[in-house]
C-alpha cells in the first residue's frame, strides 16, 4: 500500500463542507497509510493521543518525523511541524487588518464575522492541503 493521491480542491472542498472535521479523518488516514509504509522506528503513535493536550505536540512531531520519511526529506520535519504556526500568524495578521476600530452597523458585523469565518476555514485547511501537496509527489 503506499499513500494515496488527493485532489487538493477536494480536499479543501471537504474540509469546507464539513466545517473542517475532514481535517480530523484526514490526520488519521494519512497516518494509517504512513505507518504501512515507514519502518518501525517512523511510525506515528496511536491516533487518540492526537486529542489529548500537551502529548497531542509530541504525536505531532511524530506525524511530521514520519511524513518527512515518506517524502524522502523532500519536506523538513521542522518545517513541517511549525507550518501551521506560522499559518495561524500570517492569517491572524490578516484578520486584525481586517477588522477595524469604528462602529460598525449590523450589515458590516455580519459582513465582518462571514469574512473572518472564511478565513478561519481557509486558515485550518493550508496545513493540510500543503502536507497533502508533498504527499501527492510521493503518490505518483
Amino acid at each position: 500500500m503506499r499513500v494515496k493521491h488527493r485532489s487538493l480542491i477536494g480536499v479543501f472542498l471537504l474540509n469546507c463542507i464539513t466545517l473542517t472535521l475532514y481535517q480530523i479523518y484526514w490526520f488519521f488516514i494519512t497516518k494509517t497509510e504512513m505507518n504501512v509504509v515507514n519502518s518501525s522506528e517512523n511510525k506515528v503513535p496511536f491516533f487518540l493521543w492526537y486529542f489529548i493536550p500537551i502529548v497531542n505536540i509530541w504525536w505531532f512531531y511524530r506525524f511530521c518525523k514520519a511524513m518527512s520519511v515518506v517524502t524522502k526529506g523532500a519536506l523538513n520535519k521542522w518545517l513541517a511541524f511549525f507550518a501551521p504556526v506560522i499559518i495561524g500568524v500570517m492569517v491572524g495578521i490578516l484578520l486584525s487588518l481586517t477588522n477595524t476600530a469604528f462602529v460598525l452597523t449590523s450589515t458590516q458585523i455580519s459582513t465582518s464575522a462571514l469574512v473572518s469565518y472564511a478565513v478561519s476555514i481557509l486558515l485550518f485547511s493550508l496545513p493540510i492541503l500543503y502536507y497533502q501537496s508533498y504527499l501527492n509527489k510521493v503518490a505518483r
